[in-house]
């Protein structure tokens, strides 16, 4: 008998907890709608708004603890005191079209009192190109002269390559103007036309930059500076720079060559210097051998930063060991370090990670203390 109460005990108890669940899993908040479509709004047209309305359905006041939205262009406001039974409040979202083009679908997370979960609100549209003047296409002025870029990069190329980039230009003056460049600050491994020449007003151009590798005595990264002039005269920001990762050309070697190629072999490729003053000068010695056949030619070091100063010599024979010296001046400098040392050799092919052998990675490291 004891144990036939035990069990109906146990289950009045859980029905009630049951009950209990149910009636708070019910909302006590009833939105007019979840989602609004704000349909083709202008880039141009300025932000928009919607104000989500609800009303408070249940027997206890809500109260809007929180409100998140999905990025930082949907600028929320909402109902900030209690609403009481019956009674309405508001969560309002705003999109700021601006350099935001193309469809949108963001949303808002509503979270109360007295639900468990946050009520997601949607806003939705498509945003219209803006038409775009010509500052915005041609982005950089040069007295009345634009250009799309300040900039050419022509990335990889081999010491044997000849290539060609150009740069559109436009004349945002309602007179003619001569374009062109100074003549003494054009490297020989570059050439340069500007098509045409005399831009009328309004009119448009390009740039025509030539860059012949092979004339270029530099390995790895380059930059050179070109300097526009506008009706002979050097305008602010007139300059122009061409950039280019200058790589060996291994495509001619035989079989034989190939396999009798330098190599670079490190007893280690990374210093730890541990903790040194401020102002403290670090050098180190980094050791390595030439195991090939054919002499190792060291064609450029790169230090990360010019606080990082590198000697060596350029050619090591086979067999030969050398070293590359590495200077870290700590000046200016404090905290954790790390710095890098790129070099640059006539080694070719590939490792087993498929990473290109002609560039060696060194690396000084440790801490800077400031007193």
């Amino acid at each position: 008998m004891k144990t036939l109460i035990f069990i109906l005990s146990l289950s009045l108890l859980f029905g009630a907890n049951n009950s209990l669940f149910a009636q708070n899993s019910i909302s006590d908040i009833k939105f007019e709608k979840e989602t609004h479509d704000f349909g083709r709004i202008k880039e141009d047209g300025g932000t928009v708004n919607y104000k989500f309305k609800f009303k408070n359905i249940g027997k206890s006041p809500v109260v809007i603890t929180r409100v998140q939205s999905s990025c930082g262009c949907t600028t929320p406001e909402w109902t900030r005191s209690p609403i009481v039974p019956g009674e309405e409040g508001f969560v309002s979202a705003e999109f700021d079209p601006n350099e935001r083009p193309g469809a949108f679908n963001k949303h808002v997370l509503v979270y109360t009192n007295v639900l468990a979960e946050p009520i997601k609100l949607v806003i939705k549209g498509d945003v219209i190109n803006k038409e775009k003047s010509i500052a915005d296409i041609y982005r950089y002025k040069i007295g009345d002269l634009r250009t799309k870029a300040n900039y050419i990069t022509f990335a990889r190329m081999y010491n044997s390559e000849k290539k060609s980039m150009s740069v559109e230009i436009i004349n945002d003056s309602e007179k003619s103007i001569d374009v062109g460049f100074v003549a003494d600050r054009i490297p020989n491994h570059l050439s340069v036309e500007v098509k045409p020449s005399t831009l009328k007003p309004k009119q448009k151009g390009e740039i025509i930059i030539t860059f012949d590798a092979s004339k270029k005595n530099d390995w790895g990264n380059t930059t050179d500076r070109l300097r526009l002039t506008v009706n002979n005269e050097q305008p602010v920001g007139n300059n122009l720079s061409v950039s280019a990762s200058i790589l060996e050309d291994f495509s001619a070697l035989s079989k034989s060559e190939l396999a009798n190629a330098p190599t670079m072999v490190f007893d280690h490729q990374e210093f730890d210097f541990g903790k040194i003053k401020h102002g403290d000068v670090i050098t180190h010695e980094f050791k390595f051998k030439n195991t090939g056949k054919r002499d190792l030619f060291i064609r450029k070091t790169q230090s990360s930063c010019g606080c990082t100063a590198v000697e060596t010599q350029k050619v090591i024979k086979p067999g030969e060991t050398s070293v590359i010296k590495a200077t870290f001046n700590s000046r200016g400098k404090k905290g954790r370090q790390n710095k890098s040392i790129t070099i640059i050799t006539n080694i070719p092919g590939k490792d087993e990670k498929g990473v290109d052998k002609y560039k060696v990675i060194l690396r000084i490291k440790g801490e800077v203390i400031v007193e």
